[in-house]
C-alpha cells in the first residue's frame, strides 16, 4: 500500500471511530435511564441474586451496563457507517457490501441472543451448582455485569466467523480446499480461542462457545466453496 492510500485509509478509520464513539455515547446515555430495568431483566433471565460490597459499586455497574448497551444498540449503525465511509476505498460492489453489512448485523445479534437466552442461564446455573449448605455463592453486582456483558459480546463477535472466512476467501488469502484439509488445526484453534474468550476456566462454558464456533466454521467453509464455484463461472 502506497503512502497516499495509507493516509486515506487512516482518515477513513478516524472518521468511523469518531462517529461510532459519538453514537455509542448517545445511545449509552439513553440506556443509562433504563439501566436498572436492564439489570433486573438480566437477573431475572439468569435467576441470580447479587450483592454489592461498596457504596458506589451499583452506580459503576450501571454505567458499565449502559456503555455496553449503547454499543449493543449501536452495532448496526456502526457497521453501515463503516461501509458508507469506506465503500469508495474497498474493492467491493454495492450489493456485496450491503450483503456483508446485513450478514454481519444478523450474525452478531444471533450470537448475542443465543448467549443471552441459552448460554448465560445454562452456564451460570452450572457454575453455581457447587452450592450446598456449607458453600454459598455471594456474587457481586459488578462481577456479574462484567461476566454477562463479556459473554454476550464474545458470542456476538464469534458468530462473525463465516463472514470473516468468506472475506479472506474473496481476497484470495486462503482456499476452501486448504482450510478443509486443516480441520484438525481449526478444531485446536477453536478450543484455544474458546478457552481465551470465555471469562471462566471451566470446560462447560468453553464448550458452549466451541461447539457453535465449529458449526460456524463449517458454514464459512461452505460459503467459501460457493464463492469459488461462482468465481469460476464468472
Amino acid at each position: 500500500m502506497d503512502r497516499d492510500k495509507f493516509i486515506r485509509l487512516l482518515n477513513i478509520t478516524k472518521k468511523i471511530i469518531l462517529k461510532s464513539l459519538l453514537v455509542v455515547i448517545f445511545l449509552g446515555g439513553i440506556s443509562f435511564i433504563f439501566s436498572k430495568v436492564i439489570l433486573l431483566e438480566l437477573l431475572k433471565n439468569t435467576e441470580m441474586k447479587v450483592y454489592y460490597y461498596t457504596l458506589p459499586e451499583v452506580f459503576f455497574s450501571m454505567v458499565e451496563l449502559s456503555i455496553f448497551s449503547g454499543a449493543f444498540l449501536s452495532f448496526p449503525i456502526i457497521v453501515i457507517l463503516g461501509w458508507l465511509e469506506s465503500k469508495n476505498f474497498v474493492d467491493l460492489k454495492a450489493k456485496d457490501g450491503w450483503f456483508f453489512c446485513i450478514s454481519t448485523i444478523v450474525l452478531f445479534y444471533a450470537g448475542t441472543l443465543f448467549c443471552y437466552f441459552v448460554v448465560l442461564p445454562s452456564g451460570i446455573k452450572f457454575l453455581v451448582g457447587y452450592e450446598n449448605e456449607m458453600l454459598k455463592a455471594m456474587i457481586s453486582v459488578e462481577r456479574f455485569v462484567t461476566f454477562c456483558v463479556t459473554m454476550v459480546f464474545a458470542f456476538g463477535i464469534t458468530f462473525e466467523l463465516p463472514i470473516i472466512l468468506l472475506l479472506i476467501n474473496r481476497k484470495g488469502l486462503v482456499k476452501a480446499k486448504t482450510l478443509a484439509k486443516g480441520r484438525r488445526f481449526a478444531v485446536l484453534f477453536i478450543a484455544i480461542a474458546s478457552a481465551i474468550i470465555t471469562p471462566t476456566p471451566d470446560v462447560y462454558n468453553m464448550m458452549l462457545l466451541a461447539v457453535p464456533m465449529y458449526i460456524l466454521f463449517e458454514i464459512g467453509l461452505l460459503l467459501m466453496k460457493i464463492n469459488e464455484t461462482r468465481q469460476k463461472h464468472c
